[in-house]
């Protein structure tokens, strides 16, 4: 039940008492007024649709992102242990990436975070590459640096999702429009019906179109931040955390071991020969 009441906060409370106290004035006092709600229905649909389009796709290319960055990280993993480096080497890295991964991850999930940190996180990779470059193969640092451009970019992305929202001036004009509906559409109602109607059904009939279009409203804010963890249909966060070894690190098979052997030990002879 929580989860299908989760968009009304304190908003949907203003709009509920401005359409009681537009409701009782308008009532009160007599007022009346035509006004084309078709006009003011553009000012609303339109730019609602836009926020409401573009904060989807944030949510969307945020999971690709997200996807994108565990795959590559697992792959450098991967190739890593399946190197010639030293096993305390090896280790380094993993701790080297787990540790990439919390960061950005407790970033993501934070209301308020530090993205250098994250970026430092991320340099650390590269300069583990670097201080073992000599006992990296040519082929082999090539692979490591297409799958680490790959991890950046998701990084780069996402901190920028993080940090940046869709514009405020749309989100701000559809607030503007919607109070403004709220607050003139009694005295419409009034036009059209006369005073000799109860206060309870201009109250019904304006609280309740104001309670769909401010629901709108905030769905789009919900939706602005897609890595929110209070949030019912923000992005699980922990199904992208990459783990090390303990995510499932693999054995290779006796005769996978033997094939590779047999492929490393070609490789050294040609390289003799050259």
């Amino acid at each position: 039940m929580k989860k299908y009441l989760f968009i009304f906060n304190k908003q949907t409370l203003l709009v509920v008492i401005l359409s009681f106290l537009s409701s009782f004035i308008s009532l009160r006092f007599q007022i009346s007024m035509y006004i084309d709600f078709l006009f003011v229905g553009v000012f609303i649909a339109f730019p609602l649709t836009f926020t409401l389009r573009e904060a989807f796709k944030r949510r969307e290319r945020a999971l690709q992102y997200l996807s994108l960055f565990k795959g590559s990280l697992q792959s450098v993993f991967y190739s890593f242990e399946n190197s010639k480096l030293e096993a305390d080497k090896k280790l380094e890295f993993e701790n080297i990436a787990v540790n990439t991964s919390d960061v950005l991850i407790r970033y993501l999930s934070s209301k308020a975070g530090d993205a250098a940190e994250v970026q430092k996180a991320s340099r650390s990779i590269a300069e583990f590459i670097h201080i073992n470059r000599k006992e990296l193969k040519g082929s082999f640092a090539v692979k490591i640096l297409l799958f680490l451009f790959r991890v950046n970019t998701s990084i780069e992305f996402l901190l920028a999702t993080k940090r940046h929202r869709t514009p405020w001036g749309v989100r701000a004009v559809v607030l503007f429009v919607v109070y403004g509906f709220i607050i003139f559409y009694p005295a419409s109602l009034l036009n059209d019906k006369g005073f000799d109607i109860a206060l309870w059904y201009v109250f019904v009939m304006t609280v309740f179109k104001g309670l769909l279009l401010i629901s709108l409203c905030n769905v789009q804010m919900l939706l602005e931040d897609p890595f929110n963890p209070d949030g019912f249909d923000s992005i699980r966060l922990n199904d992208f955390k990459f783990t090390g070894s303990i995510a499932g690190s693999f054995e290779l098979s006796p005769a996978t071991i033997k094939e590779k052997k047999v492929k490393e030990e070609k490789e050294e002879g040609e390289a003799e020969e050259d």
